[in-house]
């Protein structure tokens, strides 16, 4: 990729040289001063004061913890990123090649397993903390769903030429959390990062502004490099951190510096929240406030005393003891009446609320009410499977954010370019579900060499069967069968050639006999449990990379106009789609 931008760089710079430049206007940002940067929440909330309430609300609590379980249940692993690439043109091939689709270049090469040691090392590497990689994934996943802002540390270590003075290179050491509460970007007024501050990397304690002459160490000469983040809890001095040293991410509403905190956002519902929890812990265990009392109108105020005393001694021998107690209707002299305090939870309508404050919380993330264990209610869309389709797709959001973007920035600061660190989707797909899915790409296959087009297995790393299409040129002389177009000489129909109607010409050797079985006998003839057929051993399911059109797509669908559909879709079409 790297190599890519700097040949469409050069290219553009050879196009625009003899050329006079003007820019568009950037625009200013009068909020922002240049220097480091306060998030911006709403008025009187402080970070630590959402971080408090995201600990002591129950209902929110449960929520963000479901979403980190269900995000790194089952781990990560590493893939290829490509599985050819061209040394000469740097185009890269998600299957095997001979040549080059671009340059046709024969130089080609697999990726390095050397280049995943060291990034395999230091993942699977405890740090200074104690915590594994996946701890520290979990810190940055709470940190997101609070204040929507997260700062993964990465303590570099430089290795310094001690005849030039000069840093040759760095690695790694270990990978932290950043405090929200205490990380801070430094940019300038439009958002742009640094632009402020001057450090040595190599003696922290050696700053300088940015518009200051001196640019030099005062202790080593080295050069001071840009300052990017800084944290303001460095035990009463402030620690700066150069760029790559900091990867910052946002999650639900990412900007040019921080996001925009869903607890702010639910603040009064998360309060609300935690007020009637505070209303049911008092109620239950301190009763300060009686729910009523008795009223009694009387003339004799000492014999009523007298009475009631009576009745509380009956009940303590008796509990079952039922009072009675006569009052005078005539002249009003007499009466007795319930004051009441407070409202029952009924009258409160506390369950509904309570049901109403919970349910806008887990809809901002995405959250069912079924991993919160209320399966009380059932049907229509609160039905359990479309319950969980709901936080399967907010799981799946979640995952963009490290396979999309905070993994590839870690694997670009350690040089790998080679491997790329997923994460597992949350449910595994079944071993039924997947043979299926081989056999329609196994019957695209058949209607694919009936169109005249030879196919050939892809190696995806264990993945599903997948196959690729090259166009077969027709001999002289041998037009295709009529009806169908392009159909090889001999490919009668599905019953002539090979068993299930397959021209062995067109069909790898190795997969003549797993497509035939395929059509005659179906998926229980492949063998789900070995390699036969061409199905690979697998274990835990891999990820699955979909690639189906959605019905309201115009190519593939007869009901949209537009262009004609492709060979590969007409296949795809004819056996039902997946």
């Amino acid at each position: 990729m790297a190599e890519e931008k700097g040949r469409v760089r050069t290219a553009l710079n050879n196009l625009t040289d003899r050329f006079r430049r003007r820019r568009t206007p950037e625009p200013q940002m009068p909020l922002w001063t240049t220097g480091i940067q306060e998030p911006v929440i709403a008025q009187g909330i402080t970070i630590p004061a959402l971080y408090s309430v995201a600990s002591e609300n129950v209902i929110l609590r449960t929520v963000i913890t479901t979403l980190q379980q269900e995000i790194f249940r089952r781990g990560y692993y590493w893939e290829k990123a490509y599985h050819m690439k061209c040394d000469v043109c740097d185009k890269e091939h998600q299957h095997d090649v001979e040549e080059c689709v671009d340059c046709a270049g024969t130089e080609l090469s697999k990726p390095d397993p050397n280049n995943l040691v060291y990034p395999k090392w230091l993942i699977d590497q405890r740090n200074s903390m104690e915590q594994r990689f996946m701890d520290v994934l979990r810190e940055i996943e709470y940190d997101l769903n609070i204040v929507d802002d997260a700062f993964l540390v990465m303590i570099k270590e430089y290795y310094v030429d001690p005849e030039t003075n000069e840093v040759e290179f760095y690695r790694i050491k270990e990978l932290l959390r950043g405090d929200p509460i205490f990380m801070r970007i430094v940019a300038d007024k439009r958002g742009v990062r640094g632009g402020r501050y001057k450090v040595c990397p190599l003696h922290r304690d050696q700053v300088r502004g940015f518009s200051e002459s001196d640019k030099n160490c005062e202790t080593c000469g080295h050069e001071l490099e840009d300052v990017h983040h800084v944290n303001t809890a460095g035990a009463g001095k402030t620690q700066y951190y150069l760029e790559g040293e900091i990867l910052h991410v946002s999650k639900y509403q990412p900007s040019k510096l921080y996001g925009r905190s869903p607890v702010a956002t639910l603040w009064r519902q998360a309060m609300t929240l935690t007020a009637m929890d505070n209303y049911m812990y008092t109620a239950y265990s301190k009763r300060r406030v009686p729910r009523g009392l008795i009223s009694i109108v009387t003339d004799n105020v000492e014999s009523m005393k007298s009475f009631w005393k009576g009745v509380d001694e009956k009940l303590e021998r008796d509990p079952h003891y039922i009072p009675k107690i006569a009052v005078e209707s005539q002249g009003g002299r007499g009466g007795v009446s319930w004051v009441k305090f407070m409202d029952t939870l009924e009258e409160m309508q506390y369950i509904s609320v309570r049901d109403e404050m919970r349910t806008r919380l887990a809809a901002f993330y995405g959250v069912s009410n079924v991993f919160m264990m209320d399966t009380g209610k059932s049907g229509g869309l609160n039905n359990e499977g479309l319950q969980v389709l709901v936080t399967n797709r907010a799981v799946e959001f979640g995952h963009k954010v490290y396979t999309e973007n905070l993994f590839p920035r870690l694997m670009e600061e350690m040089d790998v370019q080679d491997w790329k660190l997923t994460l597992y989707p949350n449910e595994e797909e079944d071993e039924v579900t997947r043979l299926r899915r081989d056999e329609m790409e196994v019957n695209i296959a058949q209607r694919m060499a009936q169109l005249g087009y030879q196919a050939e297995l892809i190696e995806e790393g264990g993945r599903d069967l997948r196959f690729i299409y090259k166009k077969q040129e027709m001999p002289p002389g041998q037009p295709g069968q009529p009806g169908m177009p392009g159909m090889p000489p001999g490919g009668g129909g599905m019953g002539m050639g090979q068993p299930g109607g397959l021209p062995g010409r067109n069909i790898p050797p190795q997969l003549a006999g797993a497509l035939a079985g395929q059509a005659n006998a179906g998926v229980a003839a492949m063998n789900p449990g070995g390699q036969g057929a061409g199905l690979r051993n697998r274990g835990p399911a891999s990820p699955q990379n979909y690639q189906t059109m959605g019905s309201g797509s115009p190519i593939g669908s007869v009901q949209q106009r537009g262009q004609p559909a492709s060979p590969l879709q007409q296949a795809r079409d004819s056996t039902g789609g997946f």
